[in-house]
């Protein structure tokens, strides 16, 4: 039998059997559990029901939900026939959901509830090739009814429910009992597994396609640097349409670990902690922020004597920390205050954290120091790692014992590295994928000499350690980890009456924002018209209506974007961009780390989310 991600899976399966393997919540019931041997035969029945539908070898078939285990269970069911399953952010917007959909070729689209099945229907006559949207949820009224009240033909049962699925998958079952294993032998680890779309720098979704073979030669890589076995227990938040979870959460717990947990929420992520106490934790910085955040109000607020002990505790756990990162080993004397720390201090604060949490892997988007620091200080081994959609994720993690704060650590044993001319982290390797789905043009501009162009500045120390300096490209990466293209929320920026300009910011940051210029005579000239009280263009940029009108128009303007594509916060600038400036070259292209570097107060105000008098402040930033 070849060896193929669902086969791994069912070997699993047999080798835990009673063990849990599934840990859910169904509302507001406390948590259940689902063992090995039971999630198996779901998977299994599912897969015989997409079989029943038409899935066969190559066949697509979408999810587009929030996490759940009918999610993991719809993924591993439709490769179990050969197929290709295709993520979908549930917050994608109507364009994207669309362009996936037609792209990938979607035979078949498992939806979370009756929201987003709408906004497939939306969609559906230019998806040819969509025959089934299974709902996984059940709606408050029937499918008849609902059918109904969306205008569908009596002739088309076009959605159905899982349980149908599962119902036409053991009729199957019971008429063909060795069709699922005969698909599993078949299945070539050359084959694609599936597609995961990321944004282009137009903003058009790209379809990275990955193989068994890719994903697999990237989880025998991380078994050496992140080794996990049945007793782990790990909690999953973080979207399965990315990367990140899918293959090191999803893709790994089922090769190597013991438990997969869902939590409900980011939100509730600090309940569900308590409650499934895990071994191990994948984050993105903005939620290790968090934690980090909550911790420090924790110890600000002890008695003075207590906090200094506590800051003591933290910084010969620091000492420590760096010490290891250079490959030394602690002097006895510093060995025995660790001992004392650890017995005063830390081991108390990990208590608190997570009792059992041993290990909290960082990616997505650059981790700030302090976070990582802090939590390998305590004890918690927290380790940053770097990769893309196309790398099937990390090509580089920190190493356990030997953490280097700042950058990404070294490579994964199977990943090459190495530094183009111009400074660029070019890769290649087993879990480097081929190429995007049906887009030949921008597969062969991803590649040189069979060397993957990351669009990464870095520089790699004496230990090969890596280290993120700068992007090539002006993609932005916000703390979620999701990717956006600025350009194409400029573009739409520059839509909105009277704007000229825009720039858009939020790399590393929950939310965007963005520089506005306006077309001077124009809107004081529509100011006049409206009745609104000022005598310049400096007091006009200052009145509440001129900002409340702006903010109208750009919400309007963003129905075609994912939520966290929208502009929550603008400043307009007093002057124009200029070529006299530095701020455009000379074909008026914006100059964007200059703008950065030049609007650095305004911007930094605009993520605090405080009252920005742009005015002053940029008149203070040219000085």
């Amino acid at each position: 039998m070849k060896q193929g991600l669902a086969t791994k899976f069912f070997e699993r399966a047999v080798l835990l059997s009673d063990r849990v393997a599934v840990r859910y919540r169904e509302s507001k019931s406390p948590y259940k559990t689902m063992s090995w041997t039971d999630y198996s035969s779901l998977v299994k029945e599912l897969a015989f029901g997409l079989a029943s539908l038409g899935v066969d070898s190559g066949s697509s078939v979408a999810i587009f939900s929030a996490n759940s285990i009918t999610w993991v269970a719809a993924d591993i069911a439709t490769i179990c026939n050969g197929g290709i399953s295709v993520p979908i952010y549930p917050t994608s917007s109507q364009s994207d959901i669309q362009y996936i959909l037609e792209n990938s070729e979607a035979e078949i689209v498992f939806v979370q509830n009756e929201a987003l099945c709408r906004k497939v229907l939306a969609a559906k006559a230019k998806l040819p090739a969509l025959n089934k949207i299974v709902l996984i949820n059940p709606p408050n009224k029937s499918l008849t009814e609902l059918a109904q009240e969306l205008d569908l033909p009596d002739d088309q049962k076009l959605i159905v429910g899982v349980e149908e699925i599962l119902n036409l998958g053991r009729e199957l079952k019971t008429e063909q009992p060795d069709l699922i294993d005969q698909r599993l032998e078949r299945t070539e680890l050359a084959d694609l597994a599936t597609i995961i779309y990321t944004s282009g720098t137009t903003g058009t979704p790209k379809g990275a396609g990955l193989t068994h073979a890719n994903i697999l030669a990237l989880i025998e890589s991380v078994k050496v640097t992140l080794p996990v076995d049945e007793h782990t227990v790990y909690l999953n938040y973080l979207p399965l349409s990315h990367v990140f979870e899918r293959v090191c959460g999803e893709f790994y717990w089922m090769a190597c670990a013991g438990e997969y947990a869902f939590a409900e929420s980011i939100e509730a992520m600090g309940k569900n902690l308590a409650e499934v106490q895990p071994t191990m934790i994948l984050v993105v910085p903005r939620v290790l922020d968090r934690i980090f955040s909550k911790v420090r109000i924790g110890i600000e607020g002890a008695s003075g004597r207590r906090r200094k002990l506590i800051n003591w505790s933290i910084s010969v756990g620091k000492e420590v920390l760096y010490q290891k990162g250079e490959g030394k080993n602690p002097s006895p004397f510093l060995k025995a205050k660790h001992w004392l720390a650890e017995k005063l201090v830390l081991g108390k604060l990990r208590e608190k954290i997570g009792p059992r949490l041993k290990l909290v892997v960082s990616g997505g988007a650059p981790a700030s120091a302090q976070p990582i620091e802090f939590f390998n200080a305590i004890g918690i081994d927290t380790l940053e790692g770097y990769g893309l959609t196309e790398t099937t994720a990390p090509v580089c993690v920190n190493r356990l014992g030997k953490v280097k704060i700042g950058t990404v650590g070294p490579t994964l044993p199977s990943v090459e590295l190495k530094i183009a001319e111009d400074g660029e982290i070019l890769l290649r390797g087993p879990s480097i994928f081929s190429g995007y789905f049906k887009n030949e043009k921008a597969t062969a501009e991803a590649f040189e000499a069979g060397w993957f162009k990351t669009g990464d500045i870095g520089v790699v120390d004496k230990d090969g350690y890596l280290k993120i300096t700068d992007r090539k490209k002006d993609l932005i990466v916000n703390s979620a980890g999701k990717n956006i293209a600025p350009q194409r929320i400029e573009a739409i920026l520059k839509t909105v009456p009277y704007v000229s300009q825009a720039v858009v910011f939020g790399d590393k940051q929950k939310s965007l924002v963005a520089l506005l210029t306006l077309d001077e005579q124009a809107v004081m000239d529509f100011g006049r018209e409206q009745n609104w009280e000022f005598n310049s263009f400096t007091e006009l940029l200052k009145q509440p209506k001129l900002n409340q009108f702006l903010r109208k128009e750009i919400q309007s303007r963003s129905g075609q974007l994912a939520d966290y594509e929208v502009v929550k916060r603008f400043a307009v600038l007093p002057e124009e961009l200029s070529v006299d400036e530095g701020e455009l070259t000379a074909t008026l292209k914006i100059k964007r780390n200059v703008i950065s570097q030049k609007y650095e107060s305004v911007i930094e105000a605009l993520y605090r989310d405080e009252n920005v008098d742009a005015t002053a402040l940029v008149t203070s930033s040219r000085q």
